[in-house]
C-alpha cells in the first residue's frame, strides 16, 4: 500500500499575492486540488497536506476533505522539514510513501501509477520522477552516473555552470521507501543558498549509504510543470486546456476556435455539440447532445438540454435549458431559472428564479423574476414583473396560453389565469381571471386646442 504526502505549506513569493500559491484557480479549481484529485486515484492508505494555517482552513471545506487529513507547518522551514511533519500524521510508515509538490496540476495519476510500478521493479530505496528539457532553467538538476545511478539532485541556486548545464530536471516527485524515510530526513542539512532543509538532499544521503537510487523519465515533460509566478499560471493554464478540449473533441464535440474557449475540468459536453469562438463554459455546467453554444456565451453551473441553442453573447447562471429550447443573443438567465422545451427567450431578455414551461416564448426586452409562467404562453416585448417592494421579493403566476401585451407591468403578488390576453401598456395590479382581457391602463383622451400663430417680428 503507499501513503501520500503533499506538500503545500509555502507561501509562494513570486506570485507576488496575499493568497497563497496553491490556492490560486486553475480551470475552476485551486491549484493544490489538482494534484489531489490525481493522487486519489491511486486509492491511496492515507493522504496528507502538508499545509499553512491559511491552507489548512481553506481546504476544510472541500467537498473531498473527508478523503485526507492537513498537518500545519509553522514555520515553513523547507520541504524536507515538511515531510517531516507529514510523517507526524501517518499512522504507519510502513510501504511506500509517494511525496508530490502541491504545484503540479498536470501531472496525470497514469504517470503516478508507472512511477510506483518503477520503484517497486528497481527495489531502489527511492526513485524520482523527472524529465529532459531543453530549457532546465528554475529546476533542479538530477546528477547521474555514466549508468544511470541517481548520486544527488542540485537545485538551481546552488549549482555550478556546469551542472546548470545538465538537462534532466526533478519534478518534486518522488517516491521512497517510509522505513528509510524518517532517519534519512534527520540527516538533512540547511548549508544551502536558502538556508532551508531540502528534501532533494536525500538522493544524495541514500546514495552515499550505498544504497540504490533511481530515476523514471517522465514520457510528457508538461506533466512536471511547477508554478511560481503568473506567467507560469497562465502557461499551465493553456496546456490543461487544450488537454481538456483535445478530449472532448475526441469524443464527438466541436470547437469553431478551440483557442479561444474556456473550459473548466467539471464541465461535460455532449457528442455533436458545437462551441463557437469565445465561450466560456464554467463550474459544474452540463451541455447535452446537438446543442450549440454561441460566440461571446457564458454558462455557469447550469444545464443545457438536448438540442438547445445558446445564441451569441447570452449569459446563464445555475440554471437549467431542457432541449430544443432557445436562448438569446443578449440574454441573461439568472440562477434559480428553469426553461422548458422549445421555450424561447430572446434579445435583452432576463430571467430570474422563474419557471417557464414548454412552449412560452419572450422575445425581446422584458424582465421576468420570481416567476411561474405556463406552456403556450407569449409574453410581449417591454414586460416587467415588479417582483420587489422595496423590502421583500413577490411571486407572479401567469397560466397557460396567456398573451401578455407589449409594455405591461405586472405588480406582484398577482395572478393571471389561463388563457387571459392582457391589452398593451397594462399595468396589472389585481387577478385576471381565466379567459378574459385585461386593460390596466388610463382611457385615452384627444384634446383639440386652437394652435396660437406666432407674431410677426
Amino acid at each position: 500500500m503507499v501513503s501520500v504526502v503533499i506538500l503545500a505549506a509555502g507561501r509562494g513569493k513570486r506570485m507576488r499575492s496575499r493568497t497563497p500559491k496553491v490556492l490560486h484557480p486553475l480551470l475552476g479549481k485551486p491549484l493544490l486540488a489538482h494534484g489531489i484529485e490525481a493522487a486519489l486515484l491511486l486509492a491511496p492508505r492515507e493522504m496528507i497536506v502538508v499545509a499553512s494555517p491559511i491552507v489548512s482552513e481553506a481546504v476544510s471545506n472541500w467537498p473531498f476533505k473527508g478523503r485526507f487529513s492537513t498537518v500545519i507547518q509553522n514555520p515553513a522551514l523547507g520541504t524536507a522539514d515538511a515531510v517531516l511533519c507529514g510523517l507526524s500524521g501517518l499512522s504507519s510508515t510502513n510501504g511506500t510513501v509517494l511525496i508530490l509538490p502541491g504545484d503540479v496540476p498536470l501531472v496525470r495519476s497514469s504517470t503516478l501509477k508507472a512511477l510506483l510500478g518503477y520503484f517497486d521493479a528497481s527495489q531502489s530505496v527511492l526513485t524520482i520522477l523527472g524529465a529532459e528539457v531543453e530549457d532546465p532553467h528554475g529546476y533542479g538538476r538530477v546528477i547521474t552516473t555514466p549508468s544511470g545511478e541517481v548520486t544527488r539532485i542540485v537545485e538551481e541556486r546552488d549549482a555550478t555552470e556546469e551542472e546548470k548545464a545538465v538537462g534532466f530536471i526533478n519534478s518534486g516527485i518522488i517516491a521512497v521507501k517510509g522505513g528509510a524515510l524518517a532517519d534519512a530526513l534527520q540527516m538533512v542539512e540547511s548549508n544551502n543558498a536558502q538556508a532551508e532543509f531540502y528534501l532533494t538532499d536525500l538522493a544524495a544521503i541514500f546514495y552515499e549509504r550505498g544504497l540504490k537510487v533511481t530515476a523514471m523519465r517522465c514520457e510528457d515533460p508538461e506533466e512536471i510543470l511547477g508554478i511560481n509566478d503568473r506567467y507560469q499560471l497562465s502557461e499551465v493554464q493553456g496546456r490543461l486546456l487544450r488537454r481538456i478540449i483535445r478530449a472532448w473533441q475526441v469524443e464527438g464535440v466541436t470547437f469553431i476556435l478551440p483557442e479561444t474557449v474556456y473550459l473548466e475540468t467539471e464541465v461535460e459536453i455532449g457528442r455533436d455539440s458545437v462551441v463557437e469562438p469565445g465561450v466560456f463554459l464554467r463550474g459544474q455546467t452540463r451541455i447535452g447532445e446537438a446543442c450549440r453554444i454561441g460566440s461571446g456565451s457564458v454558462i455557469e453551473d447550469s444545464v443545457i438540454g438536448d438540442g438547445a441553442i445558446i445564441k451569441p453573447y447570452s449569459v446563464i447562471e445555475g440554471s437549467v435549458v431542457h432541449g430544443g429550447a432557445a436562448i438569446g443573443p443578449f440574454a441573461h438567465l439568472r440562477p434559480g431559472s428553469e426553461i422548458g422545451q422549445e421555450v424561447r427567450v430572446g434579445n435583452f431578455v432576463e430571467v430570474k428564479k422563474s419557471k417557464l414551461e414548454p412552449g412560452v416564448k419572450a422575445s425581446h426586452l422584458t424582465y421576468i423574476g420570481d416567476t411561474t409562467i405556463g406552456s403556450g404562453t407569449n409574453i410581449g416585448a417591454g414586460t416587467i414583473t415588479c417582483n420587489y417592494d422595496g423590502r421583500k421579493k413577490h411571486p407572479t403566476t401567469i397560466g397557460k396560453d396567456v398573451f401578455v401585451g407589449s409594455n405591461t407591468a405586472l405588480v406582484a403578488p398577482v395572478t393571471v389565469g389561463d388563457g387571459a390576453t392582457i391589452a398593451a401598456g397594462s399595468v396589472i395590479t389585481k387577478k385576471v381571471p381565466p379567459n378574459t382581457l385585461a386593460v390596466g391602463r388610463a382611457r385615452q383622451q384627444n384634446i383639440y386646442r386652437k394652435l396660437r400663430r406666432k407674431k410677426d417680428k
